[in-house]
């Protein structure tokens, strides 16, 4: 089908949606338009994107150049589908996550990234100046199906490890207004199954925290994959780079308490609040990535040839040892390098197999190890 005969379609797709929130319609997408400084999954945002995704269409948030989405809405947007749309201040219209100029706000549904610095709206190319070190956290752990178990204790092993504070609060959407509670969670998420669900997980101000809890029965027990940010403190504060250092030994103590199936932490400056920004940011940089248990002993890894040809710690039970690997143990900024010499030795598409990890974050391996 051509470029042409694809637009066709596209103008043919007729969805309807009745919601407050929707500001029109077209293509088989809908509008939504906000003002507010931080644009955050509220309820009613929520609700948006899902009756959208059920009718078969993709929700379209505009902003203005001021606003910043919380990392659970820009999350959730794309899950469903959705895309940013920016309105500069100078009338042009640019994809809120790559920058890509646009005609129309249908052109981010079926434009592809830009391919040249030419197709990038000059005002995402003016970055803000960044505040805080921020951890990027994908986890994803097994837990057994049994009353004992409980949830959320990796992104709490975080918060503990870095301010010695746990979560602020846990909910459906933002804010999180039910106190952080492990059991509560657990028990909410149980009277739910075998429906999967999503958790907004939020911090304090000494150990921000912006993260989804995704939580489904397997065959093999409840898998919880943890993503999203935490602080890591203020840039120029002399005890950010020791915060930053102790994230191997997070991911090691994670898996002596609990069954990690697969990890992966990066760290880059960013916002203070951990709001994603409407221009260019640096990517994040690989600090370590963990290998569980279950796919050490299927991908046949040996941890000793592991630690001596990629500095791997051998972590977890003794019969049954998980690997992490420190991405930048000498703080010399080759993480990247590292990351790619054991995904190249191990290969991601086994990697990913043997832990389950989700595309997504097998597509962020993949991205880090390429820097």
């Amino acid at each position: 089908m051509t470029e042409r005969e694809d637009q066709a379609a596209l103008d043919d797709e007729a969805i309807s949606v009745k919601h407050p929130l929707a500001d029109s319609e077209g293509e088989g997408s809908v509008r939504t338009e906000s003002r507010l400084p931080i644009v955050s999954l509220n309820f009613g945002r929520l609700d948006l994107l899902r009756k959208v995704a059920a009718a078969g269409g993709r929700t379209i948030l505009v902003t203005d150049g001021l606003s910043a989405l919380t990392e659970p809405m820009r999350d959730l947007l794309e899950e469903f589908g959705g895309t940013w749309v920016v309105r500069g201040g100078d009338g042009v219209l640019r994809d809120g996550r790559n920058g890509r100029r646009l005609e129309r706000f249908q052109d981010a549904i079926h434009v592809p990234p830009p391919q040249s610095v030419d197709e990038v709206a000059l005002a995402f190319l003016q970055p803000r100046p960044p505040e805080a070190m921020q951890l990027v956290v994908s986890l994803s752990i097994r837990h057994r199906a049994a009353e004992e178990s409980l949830l959320g204790g990796g992104i709490e092993l975080f918060t503990a490890a870095l301010g010695h504070e746990t979560p602020s609060g846990w909910g459906t959407h933002e804010p999180a207004g039910q106190p952080w509670d492990r059991r509560a969670l657990t028990n909410f998420v149980r009277s739910r199954m075998p429906e999967p669900s999503r958790i907004v997980v939020s911090g304090t101000r000494e150990v921000p925290v912006s993260a989804t809890l995704t939580v489904q029965r397997t065959q093999r027990g409840v898998e919880e994959l943890v993503t999203g940010l935490v602080g890591a403190g203020l840039l120029g504060d002399p005890h950010t780079p020791d915060r930053v250092r102790l994230v191997p030994e997070i991911l090691g103590t994670l898996a002596a308490r609990q069954l990690p199936l697969f990890g992966l932490v990066l760290a880059r400056p960013g916002t203070a609040n951990l709001t994603y920004p409407p221009v260019l940011e640096l990517p994040p940089a690989p600090l370590a990535m963990l290998i569980g248990a279950p796919g050490v002993r299927e991908l046949g890894l040996d941890p000793e040839e592991m630690r001596r040809r990629h500095g791997a710690q051998i972590a977890g039970r003794p019969r049954i040892p998980a690997l992490v690997f420190p991405l930048d143990p000498d703080h010399d900024g080759r993480g990247a390098e590292r990351l790619a010499a054991i995904v190249e030795d191990i290969g991601i598409d086994r990697i990913r197999a043997a832990t389950g990890a989700t595309r997504a974050q097998a597509e962020e391996v993949e991205r880090a190890a390429q820097q």
